[in-house]
């Protein structure tokens, strides 16, 4: 069960929505960030947690920085898992980085305990390695006692290691997990917990001309740079617009005029988005909205059209402006289950998420 706390909007007909102090406590406390020196302990309304690790962007010159990322399931058995990405100052991901001989060693202890070999796979499609579940709990444990850590290969330094009190964290997150007795009634998860099952349209190419309204919706330029389009239906096309203030996204309706909108949130207010693009391979739009105006943190959505409305898909979190890759920002939520209308030759992008604690439908 989701509870569903970004919604979208479209300005022309939007239902209101609800009250943020409406929200029960709970809901409110895992949706909190926690962070502890270079972790931030980040849980959703389904009681899944999950905990990333990264140093700040270290000034005046390059250097690699371990992403390290371990996610928890609800059972109270639950093992942890790691992933690890490595990224530059400015976030970039190099997938030529030679981990094979990667080792993880302690920093401020009297005596240096053995040093653990990270033994990482193969990379995968957003930039990280998936460690092997007895090193990861090895290389867990011993963050949580290790005032400090870094990677080295060879005796060579080669990337930094987050730190702070994790094992306050990992507490903390046993108490979100597992509260001692019910912080919500049996009406309040009736009426805010939901299963939302969602079935999306593949987009087609868009062939046509983009609309003047479009083309001079720029607050400070005569026309957009770049206007892409795409039918998100049969009678339905998307386009979104670059401009200085933030991209634009309108949707048009056959034979009615694009129709700007926007994200709003359960405070009901509209937030300004700073990028906004249609990835073709997915069918999903995304929407970055930067933290006070800082594109390196805030939020990361993805948004599939269903043919009548809107759907979230992900909605990723971050308020630490770390440049930190969006794809592995933490998960803060998604549906029950999704799938794309017509069935592709494989299930691959179109299974429902497989998540400890949620059922298919």
């Amino acid at each position: 069960m989701r509870f569903l706390l970004a919604v979208f909007i479209l300005l022309v007909a939007s239902a209101p929505a609800k009250s943020a102090e409406q929200v029960p406590d709970y809901l409110k406390d895992l949706d909190r960030p926690y962070n502890a020196g270079d972790w931030t302990l980040q849980c959703n309304s389904s009681q899944l947690c999950q905990i990333i690790g990264v140093v700040k962007i270290p000034h005046g010159h390059a250097a690699i920085r371990a992403v390290v990322m371990i996610k928890r399931g609800i059972a109270k058995d639950a093992k942890p898992s790691l992933r690890i990405a490595f990224v530059d100052s400015v976030g970039r991901i190099d997938a030529s980085l030679p981990v094979t001989n990667w080792r993880l060693y302690s920093r401020g202890l009297p005596k240096m305990p053995p040093p653990i070999r990270l033994e990482l796979g193969e990379i995968e499609a957003d930039g990280a390695y998936t460690v092997t579940p007895d090193i990861a709990a090895k290389i867990i444990s011993a963050l949580k006692r290790w005032p400090g850590a870094v990677v080295q290969d060879r005796g060579r330094n080669v990337a930094k290691m987050p730190r702070g009190d994790l094992a306050r964290l990992f507490r903390k997150m046993d108490r979100l997990q597992h509260p001692k007795k019910p912080r919500m009634t049996a009406q309040e998860t009736a009426e805010w917990l939901k299963e939302y099952h969602y079935v999306i349209l593949r987009a087609l190419p868009f062939e046509g001309s983009v609309p003047d309204s479009v083309l001079l919706s720029c607050d400070t330029r005569t026309y957009v740079d770049m206007p892409f389009g795409v039918r998100v239906a049969p009678d339905q096309v998307l386009f979104t617009a670059d401009c200085p203030e933030g991209s634009k996204i309108f949707l048009q309706k056959a034979g009615q005029e694009p129709v700007k909108f926007d994200v709003s949130y359960s405070d009901g207010k509209i937030y300004p988005h700073g990028y906004a693009g249609f990835n073709a391979e997915t069918s999903l739009l995304e929407i970055q909205i930067p933290k006070n105006g800082n594109l390196e943190c805030g939020r990361w959505l993805k948004i599939g059209f269903t043919g009548s409305k809107f759907a979230m898909i992900e909605d990723r979190r971050y308020d630490r402006c770390r440049a930190v890759p969006y794809d592995l920002w933490p998960k803060v939520w998604y549906p029950t289950s999704w799938k794309y209308a017509d069935t592709p030759p494989t299930n691959e992008g179109n299974a429902p998420p497989i998540v400890e604690g949620v059922k298919r439908p």
